[in-house]
C-alpha cells in the first residue's frame, strides 16, 4: 500500500500541475469596466406590466368587496385599499432604484450583468460555457422595439443569464456574436 501511494505521488508531481496563488490586490477591479445601461424605454415596459398586474389585483379586491359581507365594513375596506397603495408605491420605488443600477458589459471571454438595488448581484457568464443563446420579445417589448437575450450554459437546467431591455437590433447582434463565439470556441477545441 505504501509503494502504491508513493507511485501515485510521483505520477502527480511529474505532471507539472501548477496552481499558483493569486493575491487579492492583484485581481483586476470589476468596477473599472464600462457598464452599458439597459434602454430607458424598458422602465416603461416594467411600469406597464406592473400597472396591468395592479389593475387585476384591484379588480379582484373589488370583486371580493362586493361578494363578502365582512369586507363591506369600512375598516377592512380601508385596510385593503391602503395595503394595495403601499404595495404599488413600494414596488414602483424599488423598481426605479433597481432599474438605474441594471447594466451589462460584453468582454472578450464573457458577459457581465449587474442588477439589484437592495440585493446587488453581478453575474459573469463565460462564452465557453454557453450552449445556446436566444433573443425574444413580449408584446410590450415589441411596442418599444426592445428585446431580451437569454444565455443557457452547460450543466444548468434553465437560463443562466437573461438581459432584458436591449434594443432589438443590439439583441440580435449580440445573439449572433455569441453564437459565432460558441462556434469558434468549439472549432478551436476540436
Amino acid at each position: 500500500m505504501g509503494a502504491g501511494v508513493h507511485k501515485w505521488k510521483s505520477y502527480f508531481y511529474s505532471m507539472n500541475f501548477l496552481n499558483e496563488q493569486i493575491r487579492p490586490d492583484s485581481i483586476p477591479d470589476i468596477q473599472v469596466v464600462d457598464w452599458q445601461p439597459i434602454e430607458k424605454d424598458y422602465l416603461k415596459v416594467l411600469r406597464l406590466q406592473w400597472l396591468i398586474f395592479s389593475v387585476i389585483l384591484l379588480f379582484v379586491a373589488v370583486v371580493l368587496f362586493f361578494f363578502s359581507k365582512q369586507l363591506k365594513q369600512s375598516i377592512p375596506f380601508i385596510l385593503i385599499i391602503t395595503g394595495w397603495v403601499l404595495i404599488i408605491g413600494c414596488y414602483f420605488f424599488l423598481q426605479e432604484k433597481s432599474f438605474y443600477r441594471t447594466a451589462y458589459v460584453i468582454r472578450e471571454h464573457d458577459i457581465l450583468y449587474r442588477k439589484g438595488w437592495i440585493v446587488q448581484r453581478i453575474i459573469a457568464c463565460p462564452f465557453n460555457r454557453v450552449q445556446h443563446c436566444s433573443a425574444d420579445a413580449g408584446p410590450l417589448d415589441r411596442k418599444f422595439r426592445l428585446s431580451s437575450i437569454t444565455l443557457f450554459t452547460a450543466g444548468a437546467t434553465g437560463a443562466d443569464l437573461r438581459i432584458s431591455g436591449l434594443k432589438e437590433e443590439l439583441a440580435q447582434q449580440l445573439r449572433e456574436f455569441i453564437l459565432d463565439k460558441i462556434k469558434t470556441d468549439e472549432q478551436a477545441g476540436n
